[in-house]
């Protein structure tokens, strides 16, 4: 991948000489609930082909049977090999590589998103709401962390659902990143086809900002609806742009 050209969809996969060690589980950390989808066993054969489009074709082999329990056993496969070993913590900006500050800030987004202490089931990508994931595999991960390292400002990064799908030329006033989670097609826009999909791998519930990777707490929603209160009141009660709703009781 480079920073100029739109890699296409078909080659975007990780690099590796070796299979990056067995998982490891930190007693005590919250883990996502199998998710049930009843995939077909020609359902089960697309999710895996979907999974190991991101692995070197030499390893598929070694890991489709691996991705394969990870779908019976927890109904998505999450590739939880290619997580970073150890906690993820949003660094200090400079820690992360990039070629602008937005692609160094996003990885600091992303992290935090997956931070133990924030994420709700931070092994499964779920940021909070139960289902809402920063993208929906550790392969995606690795590989937007890569696009993110080589963005710059005349270049836009395009996320579908957690998928990468390559760096497009732009300008430094275009957005750095555009991400759509979760988009169903009229007749499939239903719980029981968004399961399959999910399971398939080519669907992602973002929820607001788990896929936005922005998520920061609940002083989130605090923040934004004080917010949005107290523009309200400027607007409406004419409280002036320096006062505040002191005084005021809304119900």
């Amino acid at each position: 991948m480079n920073d100029t050209t739109l890699s296409p969809v078909k080659d975007i996969r990780l690099t590796f000489d070796e299979l990056p060690p067995d998982p490891v589980f930190v007693p005590g950390i919250r883990r996502a609930p199998r998710r049930d989808a009843a995939l077909t066993p020609a359902q089960e054969a697309l999710a895996l082909k979907n999974a190991l489009r991101y692995i070197p074709e030499p390893w598929h082999e070694r890991l489709a049977p691996e991705f394969l329990e990870e779908l019976r056993t927890r109904g998505r496969i999450y590739g939880y090999r290619f997580r970073p070993e150890g906690p993820l913590k949003g660094k200090p900006i400079d820690a992360y590589e990039g070629r602008c500050v937005e692609g160094k800030a996003f990885q600091v987004m992303i992290d935090n998103n997956l931070d133990f202490e924030v994420a709700l089931y931070p092994y499964e990508l779920v940021t909070y709401g139960e289902t809402g994931q920063v993208c929906q595999n550790w392969m995606q991960y690795r590989l937007i962390k890569k696009f993110l390292e080589v963005l710059d400002e005349n270049s836009t990064l395009v996320v579908e659902s957690g998928h990468p799908l390559g760096l497009f030329k732009s300008h430094p006033l275009a957005p750095r990143v555009m991400i759509t989670n979760g988009l169903m097609v009229g007749m499939f826009d239903n719980s029981k086809d968004f399961a399959v999909a999910a399971a398939l791998g080519v669907a992602n519930y973002g929820q607001m900002t788990a896929g936005g990777w922005m998520y920061i707490g609940p002083q989130g929603i605090v923040h934004g609806t004080f917010n949005t209160l107290l523009n309200a009141g400027r607007l409406k009660l004419g409280i002036p742009a320096d006062k505040d709703l002191s005084g005021r009781l809304f119900v």
